[in-house]
């Protein structure tokens, strides 16, 4: 099986984060965010593994080689963004007979990747219900469970199974037509082409479509869904299991759950709950909850929460000298 990621956006909605780096370089609950896509991907990933990057493509394969040496890594260059079917379209050269898995590298998921191959449909989706599909592009399912049409950010609330980003077919070759087609056709949405139109080909074309509900999605293409993403991690289990006695012993307060890069160095301070604090960051007499501290970064004096601070960042406040009366009432916010 070989799998297919594709990491070539810009990421415009989390910059200035993304100035100098790729969003899937990001990080959440002590890894970035494609590694933990493929932390959790680990069991297909042992053929070849195809990512199409872009901008800032080598800082990824720089990464990728260097924590994931044992993959059998190939990088394509999407030189103009043209959008997500075009880029799965440019891997033509591996899209054979194998079975293939595309990836977005925006989102960490967690499902049972080894049952992709059980089915006897041609291709099954990665699916999960969620309350409002609004945002979501979705799957209409016929009476046996096969996927009859599909629909980008519908107006209604009636189909409710959300695309979650990763889809398993059977054949390579059979997806690399359909990309073909549409591109071809030059059928386009704002000058790119959607993989829902290449999907809607495969149903023109007989394919039998299945789903396959997820068991965790996190989304991490904004900064509240990279927050809220930190914080569902760190809740089932990517938290430091240590932090509690470390803090005791280093003289900080800890509110679990939170992780604490072990070269950090933390004094009089609250960290937590849902804090992730990354290598070699420097914190003193601040509180910090709800955030994320990336690498080098030093925060002194001041109260964090929702809080994205980038590498080598500094943050500073100040204290205040305070006289304040009975019955008084003092906001420093």
């Amino acid at each position: 099986m070989k799998v297919i990621v594709l990491l070539a956006g810009y990421g415009t909605r989390m910059r200035p984060h993304t100035w100098s780096r790729p969003k899937p370089l990001l990080k959440v609950a002590g890894n970035t965010v494609v590694g933990h896509l493929l932390d959790l991907m680990s069991d297909i990933t042992c053929e070849e593994v195809i990512f199409v990057v872009g901008y800032k493509g080598e800082q990824l394969e720089s990464w990728i080689r260097e924590n994931y040496p044992h993959l059998n890594a190939h990088f394509i260059v999407q030189e103009e963004a043209k959008g997500q079917a075009h880029a799965v379209w440019l891997c033509q050269e591996y899209l054979d007979e194998s079975e293939v898995v595309v990836a977005f590298g925006d989102g960490v998921v967690k499902a049972d990747y080894t049952h992709l191959a059980h089915s006897g449909a041609d291709g099954v989706f990665l699916v999960k219900e969620v309350e409002d599909p609004r945002p979501f592009g979705v799957v209409v399912l016929d009476e046996n469970g096969y996927i009859t049409k599909f629909v980008e950010k519908p107006k209604t609330m009636e189909h409710r199974l959300a695309i979650a980003g990763i889809y398993w077919f059977r054949s390579g070759r059979f997806l690399f037509q359909a990309l073909d087609t549409i591109i071809q056709q030059e059928r386009t949405t704002l000058g790119e082409y959607f993989m829902a139109d290449a999907f809607q080909v495969m149903l023109e074309n007989g394919a039998r479509l299945q789903t396959m509900e997820v068991e965790q999605w996190a989304d991490a293409g904004t900064p509240e869904a990279i927050l809220n993403t930190n914080a569902r991690l760190l809740s089932v289990g990517y938290s430091t299991q240590d932090a509690l006695e470390r803090g005791y012993s280093e003289g900080f307060t800890v509110v679990p759950p939170v992780y604490i890069h072990p070269t950090a160095e933390i004094e009089a301070s609250v960290i937590g709950p849902y804090a992730s604090v990354d290598a070699d960051v420097k914190i003193q007499n601040a509180i910090v909850r709800d955030s994320i501290i990336d690498t080098g970064a030093y925060i002194e004096n001041c109260v964090l929460e929702k809080a994205l601070v980038g590498e080598q960042a500094k943050v500073t406040g100040r204290g205040k000298a305070l006289f304040v009366g009975d019955n008084s009432y003092v906001d420093l916010g």
